[in-house]
């Protein structure tokens, strides 16, 4: 199985790997440049353009590390359960009001494409997963057990 990803987020990532290969090409011509000034131990413009080209070549790797990746299409998210593609009011026990999280894949948080992205595969994430409205679950944080309530189950909307 895939790396879950909404087919928006999928057009959002092929639009980020490709301007993150011309800023890697640009990048590439400014460290030769840089490089043709001479002594590179002490040129600056040098070091800062391979710290550049270091940072793209990482970004880019790590949405690619995610792949396969499986496309979710809009008319497969449901709203009667908790479960990818939904946008989800929680209310925290001890609170008034409830928050939205976007139960999405590590794609959709490393573009940040949504306010308070929460991951399939992390543990609130699977916590809430299959949860219906009404449902609690409890998640252990920093030692201290925390009730949440779902509220609402919407699609996500790009």
């Amino acid at each position: 199985m895939g790396t879950l990803i909404l087919r928006e987020t999928h057009k959002a990532l092929i639009e980020e790997m490709d301007r993150l290969e011309k800023q890697k090409k640009q990048t590439s011509i400014k460290i030769r440049e840089a490089a043709s000034h001479g002594d590179l131990k002490e040129n600056g413009e040098y070091h800062a353009a391979r710290e550049e080209q270091s940072m793209i070549i990482y970004k880019k790797q790590l949405m690619q590390s995610h792949s396969p990746f499986e496309i979710v299409e809009n008319g497969q998210i449901t709203t009667d359960i908790v479960g990818f593609g939904n946008k989800v009011a929680i209310l925290e026990e001890g609170k008034e009001k409830a928050e939205d999280y976007y139960l999405l894949g590590p794609i959709e948080f490393e573009l940040d494409l949504y306010p308070l992205v929460v991951t399939n595969l992390s543990p609130f994430g699977q916590e809430m997963s299959g949860k219906k409205i009404g449902e609690s679950f409890s998640l252990n944080i920093k030692g201290d057990d925390i009730k949440f309530t779902i509220k609402t189950i919407e699609k996500v909307s790009s």
